[in-house]
């Protein structure tokens, strides 16, 4: 027989993020609605995020549902209620996982996929990525191009700007591309967002994309083996609500991504004037490494390098290390 703390528990649980009236819940118990009261406050006092609404009665509050709420709101404002389809949960092992389950079942283009946790979160080349914390932001776009293949490429140099100019609309703190998507702080070089896209082909043509963001949002530190080259927006001197900075991105995303469809390289130059490994001089992680200075971008969003020989080098992926003062970034 279940005790009245998991009966009211499983009964507001099961409301969603609906309030449960008070006289209901005492005519369940049988008895009064101060009981039902105290009742709650033991709840509450034992560490259960229970909220109380005069006339309305109580409701389990649920982080997960009430950021899907504020991002839906905000979106509300800003005429987009209708572009983005929004699903958040609690925990997931990667939010490039649902969406490529929703991709391959048929989901809607514009879907993003949002997790409070996640347990296996990647980054590019299978490493890990610290996301078990709800101190970033974790999530994932689901978009069906209409472009050619090889334009699909240059997908992660644009959401990595609307990324950058969402930041840059929040906050006054200097960011910049670190080729070809990363963000990272023009104060130590340190990464605040990382973005891992794939894609999905079906008769010579792709299907749908997955461009999955990670944002350093609210943290304090980092263990120890990525804190020096890991930080968040807050380590950079600045307050950011997680929802509003998901709606800032999808609002950059409704600008720049029907440009792109119509135009795949004209975002290109704003990459350019905002991309902090141009100009630099650079370790390119190949067997064996090579060096050289970043000179330019091409059309296709491919780094141009040139070798201390004079040599050019065209890469169109990889990893690529850029020289500062704390070393190789």
């Amino acid at each position: 027989m279940k005790s009245w703390r998991e009966e009211l528990l499983a009964v507001l649980e099961s409301s969603g993020n609906d309030f449960v009236n008070g006289q209901d819940l005492a005519s369940r118990f049988g008895c009064s609605r101060a009981a039902i009261w105290k009742k709650i406050s033991t709840l509450r006092d034992e560490g259960h995020p229970i909220e109380a609404s005069t006339n309305r009665g109580y409701r389990l509050r649920r982080p997960d549902a009430e950021f899907e709420r504020q991002v839906k709101a905000s979106l509300e404002k800003l005429g987009l209620s209708k572009k983005f389809q929004i699903s958040v949960t609690d925990m997931t092992s990667s939010t490039n996982y649902l969406a490529r389950e929703a991709g391959a079942g048929g989901c809607a283009d514009s879907s993003v996929f949002v997790a409070m946790h996640q347990s296996d979160g990647r980054g590019r080349r299978g490493r890990t990525w610290i996301s078990n914390t709800d101190e970033g932001l974790w999530f994932s776009i689901l978009i069906r191009p209409t472009v050619d293949a090889k334009s699909t490429s240059s997908l992660t140099l644009l959401f990595g700007l609307c990324i950058l100019e969402a930041l840059q609309s929040l906050c006054a703190l200097s960011f910049g591309i670190k080729w070809p998507n990363d963000i990272i702080s023009l104060l130590n070089g340190k990464k605040v967002c990382g973005i891992l896209s794939e894609t999905s082909m079906e008769d010579n043509r792709v299907s749908y994309a997955v461009i999955g963001c990670g944002i350093n949002v609210m943290q304090s530190s980092f263990p120890e083996e990525i804190a020096s080259v890991a930080t968040s927006i807050r380590m950079e001197g600045a307050q950011v609500s997680k929802a509003d900075l998901l709606s800032a991105i999808l609002h950059q995303v409704s600008l720049h991504y029907p440009e792109f469809e119509k135009a795949p390289g004209a975002f290109l130059s704003r990459y350019r004037a905002n991309c902090a490994t141009l100009g630099r001089y650079v370790r390119i992680e190949s067997e064996p490494p090579q060096e050289g200075t970043a000179i330019g971008i091409s059309d296709a969003g491919d780094l141009i390098v040139q070798k201390k020989d004079g040599s050019i080098l065209t890469l169109t992926s990889g990893e690529v290390s850029v020289r500062g003062m704390l070393g190789y970034l």
